[in-house]
């Protein structure tokens, strides 16, 4: 099966991830893996997995202190964590959630409840990054509108100071042609924000220095 998602698993033990491994790899995921919490913070900068398995317990750096520090790195906290632990106590659960895990799922593995973890997190997760794109779509099509109403009043002043200057100017003039083309101009300039305020959808493009810039041609109105 095709991959998908990435899942990052972190244990201290090698066998508990090669069960979650043979767990997860039917379903067609993408898997990485690390044995202890220094390493997992290393490996999260590098590949920015779609979620991460955490066990708890974990010598040197446990899995409560791993997740503090994703939740507090703003390159990671977007990164769900599911713990994986054999706790079954309240206070250990309510650390997990407190240092900012999205989820948990109880040690022996039961392989219906960890996939169904997974995808629940999963979709969760590609609602909320859904929601972002709509809340900067609405944001820069609210930017895009103030901007195309602020132009298009000093437009029409130079549309009407080129009619005046076209009346006092020979019509043999080359200036007449000079002027032609600088309304023509203008009125390209209007069209296109006229269509910025009716964008629905956008897609952007490179511009130059890594700068991206909403590409007009491919927009939705």
């Amino acid at each position: 099966m095709e991959a998908t998602e990435t899942i990052m698993i972190t244990d201290d033990d090698p066998i508990n991830i090669e069960i979650i491994k043979s767990i997860l790899i039917k379903d067609g995921y993408k898997i990485i893996s690390t044995i202890n919490g220094k390493d997992c913070i290393e490996l999260l900068k590098a590949k920015k997995p779609d979620l991460l398995l955490l066990d708890i317990e974990m010598p040197d750096m446990n899995g409560l202190e791993v997740c503090r520090i994703i939740n507090n790195d703003l390159a990671l906290k977007d990164i769900p964590v599911i713990f994986v632990t054999a706790a079954s106590d309240t206070l250990t659960l309510k650390e997990a959630f407190d240092s900012g895990g999205t989820d948990y799922v109880r040690k022996p593995i039961n392989s219906i409840e960890l996939k169904a973890r997974i995808k629940s997190v999963l979709y969760q997760q590609k609602l909320k990054k859904e929601l972002i794109a709509k809340e900067k779509l609405a944001g820069v099509l609210e930017m895009a509108g103030a901007v195309c109403h602020e132009l298009n009043q000093p437009l029409q002043a130079i549309y009407i100071i080129m009619d005046s200057m076209s009346i006092d100017i020979p019509k043999d003039s080359y200036l007449q042609t000079d002027i032609k083309d600088i309304k023509h101009q203008i009125l390209r300039i209007r069209e296109i924000t006229k269509k910025l305020m009716k964008i629905t959808k956008y897609e952007s493009r490179e511009y130059i220095r890594g700068v991206k810039i909403i590409d007009i041609d491919k927009a939705s109105v």
